[in-house]
């Protein structure tokens, strides 16, 4: 869901009562899996999900085009090896019409301080494509690098720098990043710079993949709120940040990389990007390395209702359930977290479509392998169509930094046990 929507007054009487507020008796289902793909020791470390950017994302000065843009991330695994892949998928859908992407030189190092542009310059390591130092990746198409030798751990933060040749007016982009990326004009790839320009979205750079024998992908698939909308800024403490950093903490854990999917304003049949049914291939199932996925998508999909929705919600998570399932993949349901003091999303209506969706996840026959009630985890418990006073980021929807440490920490307590090897 967007931050940036235009709340709109409903006035109408929300349904009280529906989910409960506390804890949850949430139990995995046991339902038939197929056997999971035989791992070849790859696991993604790192995932964007792309979609086409707005102008307000796009630097100014300097544009991409001839400029180094250094993009950093927290390695979700660790690794002796890594590959990268960059999107150029937008491009032929655009006015100016297709255009290639060119990157003249891409770099890996490591960051000396997360939220900050400067690498350690001594193991600074160029990426090829093909055995080429430049790659040019055709509209529409993405492109992956060659396998590089490239060690380091689980929760250290890295840097990928690009020298960007020709590039589209509108490249791909994961357009809410809530972490900073740096532009300076000319090749900087392998030295410290300072910055003349800096973004908050990830621009054709979408995924890192790591040789990481006996590790396991676990994808968090959603909108804003699992996006890390109004979380801290530079401070990778969204839920899912949270639970990926619990789980490489805990030895018992630690062959989970958790990787975020999620895209701000996406919904089941639309919204920002690609609609969450149409990218759950993409963006779950040919992760490399998924063995699970927990979603929390559909809370964009509630305000447009002008009828009950909910069954036709459930039939979609089903088809995402049976998608998972028949591949080995097992996925586990995010309760959508209360919304009443949104004026936009606030109704009877509303509400009983949020109700009923969540009792059916909590439900034994729902078919998922369990459920991470994160409702239960945020609602105020007087109130439980509202979001805790404390965990409201001021708009009655987003979770604030502390209602991402409640949703962190019902994700971890709920899921560690089950994932430990």
């Amino acid at each position: 869901m967007n931050k940036r929507l235009l709340s709109i007054f409903l006035g109408a009487t929300l349904c009280l009562g529906c989910v409960g507020c506390g804890n949850s008796d949430a139990k995995p289902q046991e339902q038939p899996l197929a056997d999971p793909p035989q791992s070849d020791g790859w696991c993604c470390i790192f995932a964007a999900a792309t979609l086409n950017p707005s102008l307000d994302q796009l630097p100014k000065t300097p544009h991409l085009t001839g400029s180094t843009c250094r993009q950093q991330f927290q390695a979700a695994a660790s690794g002796t090896k890594i590959r990268l892949t960059f999107s150029n998928e937008y491009s032929e859908t655009l006015d100016p019409p297709a255009e290639d992407m060119v990157l003249e030189s891409v770099h890996i190092a490591k960051l000396l301080k997360p939220g900050e542009p400067n690498i350690d310059t001594s193991i600074d390591t160029v990426i090829t494509f093909n055995g080429s130092e430049s790659v040019t990746i055709p509209a529409g198409e993405t492109v992956t690098s060659d396998e590089i030798d490239f060690t380091f751990e689980g929760l250290e933060f890295l840097a990928v720098s690009t020298k960007f040749g020709t590039t589209p007016a509108f490249p791909a982009c994961h357009a809410e990043a809530d972490c900073g990326s740096w532009v300076v004009d000319g090749n900087h790839v392998s030295e410290n710079f300072n910055p003349t320009a800096w973004m908050w979205s990830y621009f054709s750079f979408c995924r890192a993949d790591a040789y990481s024998e006996g590790t396991e992908t676990l994808v968090c698939f959603g909108d804003s709120i699992t996006d890390g909308s109004i979380s801290t800024f530079n401070g990778f403490d969204s839920w899912s940040d949270l639970l990926g950093q619990a789980l490489q903490s805990n030895p018992a854990t630690k062959h989970i990389s958790v990787v975020n999917t999620a895209i701000a304003g996406n919904a089941i049949w639309g919204g920002s990007g690609i609609p969450a049914k149409d990218r759950f291939e993409r963006d779950v199932l040919n992760v490399p390395g998924v063995r699970s996925v927990v979603i929390l998508i559909g809370t964009n999909d509630i305000p447009g209702a002008q009828t009950d929705t909910s069954e036709d919600m459930i039939k979609e998570y089903k088809a995402m359930i049976e998608a998972c399932h028949s591949r080995g993949i097992k996925i586990y349901a995010g309760t959508i977290t209360p919304f009443g003091n949104n004026d936009w999303w606030a109704s009877g209506l509303h509400e009983q479509i949020r109700s009923k969706v969540n009792e059916w996840m909590l439900s034994e026959d729902s078919g998922f392998d369990g459920v991470v009630d994160f409702a239960a985890a945020t609602c105020d418990p007087d109130d439980n169509t509202k979001l805790k006073a404390e965990y409201d980021s001021g708009d009655g929807l987003h979770p604030s930094v502390k209602g991402h440490k409640a949703m962190g920490d019902a994700a971890i307590e709920y899921l560690s046990g089950l994932l430990k090897k």
